[in-house]
């Protein structure tokens, strides 16, 4: 920085899941910082996070540890704006100690005058009573709320959180562009992983969560569709090791062969390979995503309500939930949509514009409240 600018820069300070190698999270903070450094290159950015190394490193900015009460402190005070979000924060399923965690963040904020937005929040559930309090109480503290559903939208409403704007918006990582073909054909052959033209592109993407009684089944449904349609199943795992371990367990009970992905890879390259598929099928809400992004036709299994609400938006097919699946309604379900694949693809393209254009709305809502508070 050179001399003069320190009182120019913008300070903005991220909560949210960040440096726990979860790709899907990984992306909505890359795809925060390059939304509002594209909207404003005079903006500094620091994160709270797992692993402050690997998450400078990862997006070129500054990082402390979230677990470090001194230095979380020190960087609110610093700020101009503090960002909550985006992702499934506010929600006590996953874990009872992200809404106390998150909010407490905020509170501090408020109560040091800071300007507090939750961006393209994910809510719900939330079952505890004393986190629907806690929600209530600072979510009518904060000065701005977007949100990437419509039913996150009436979680809020229906907690009391009446007093910030609230808008619908979309995820932040529908700003994401992938890695090219020349870099990402080079990360395959660095997998041993090699995909023919012929062959209908399976991605699955699988997570720990009530699966394993239906292992069995995600396996028979992945040699169907070898079976039927020759097809080269690919496990993508999001978050290393629990999705890589889960995929393993699934990949031992089919009698076909399939390929997974041994290393984990950013946000881009992992937007590239999902391009690369004809059909997406899977758990993570991210995955769904990135698929959507790269126009490949989903079929998603609901571990949570966000990622049925996200199906919904774009019209693509839900298996219902990952312990209670029906292997022949399973394999109706993907053969329906690799048959459907061209009509299905078309609709995601002309959707991701219009979520594209709701995702960088986050942006320039957190920089309008940002220029003003200066």
């Amino acid at each position: 920085m050179k001399e003069g600018e320190k009182d120019t820069m913008l300070k903005v300070l991220v909560s949210g899941y960040y440096g726990f190698g979860n790709a899907g999270d990984e992306a909505i903070l890359l795809a925060i910082v390059e939304s509002l450094k594209k909207l404003n290159k005079n903006i500094q950015l620091t994160a709270l996070s797992a692993d402050p190394n690997m998450t400078e490193k990862l997006h070129g900015i500054s990082a402390v540890s979230r677990t470090s009460p001194l230095h979380v402190l020190k960087e609110i005070a610093r700020a101009d704006l503090v960002i909550s979000g985006g992702g499934g924060l506010l929600q006590d399923v996953t874990s009872s100690r992200s809404i106390p965690y998150y909010l407490f963040i905020v509170y501090m904020a408020k109560k040091m005058g800071k300007k507090v937005m939750f961006y393209a929040n994910g809510v719900g559930p939330v079952n505890r009573d004393i986190n629907k309090r806690m929600i209530k109480l600072v979510g009518n503290m904060v000065d701005l709320i977007t949100v990437r559903d419509e039913n996150s939208k009436q979680e809020l409403e229906k907690l009391g959180v009446t007093n910030p704007p609230l808008m619908v918006t979309a995820d932040p990582a529908f700003v994401l562009d992938s890695i090219q073909d020349e870099e990402g054909f080079k990360i395959l052959q660095e997998q041993n992983i090699t995909l023919e033209d012929s062959r209908v592109k399976v991605g699955v993407s699988l997570r720990p969560w009530n699966l394993n009684k239906s292992r069995e089944i995600v396996a028979g449904a992945c040699d169907y569709l070898i079976k039927t349609f020759n097809a080269d199943i690919v496990f993508l795992p999001m978050q290393f090791p629990k999705d890589y371990n889960e995929s393993r367990e699934v990949m031992k009970l089919m009698k076909g062969k399939a390929r997974i992905l041994e290393k984990p890879l950013g946000p881009r390259e992992l937007l590239w390979i999902t391009g690369k598929m004809d059909l997406v099928f899977g758990m993570r809400l991210h995955a769904m995503i990135f698929g959507a992004m790269m126009g490949v036709p989903l079929v998603g299994l609901i571990y949570d309500p966000k990622v049925e609400h996200f199906l919904a938006r774009v019209n693509q097919l839900s298996a219902g939930e990952p312990g209670e699946l029906d292997l022949i309604k399973l394999c109706h379900l993907l053969e329906e949509t690799i048959r459907e694949k061209e009509e299905r693809r078309s609709f995601l393209l002309e959707k991701k514009e219009e979520l594209r254009k709701l995702a960088l709305e986050n942006a320039r809502l957190a920089l309008g409240l940002l220029e003003g508070g200066k």
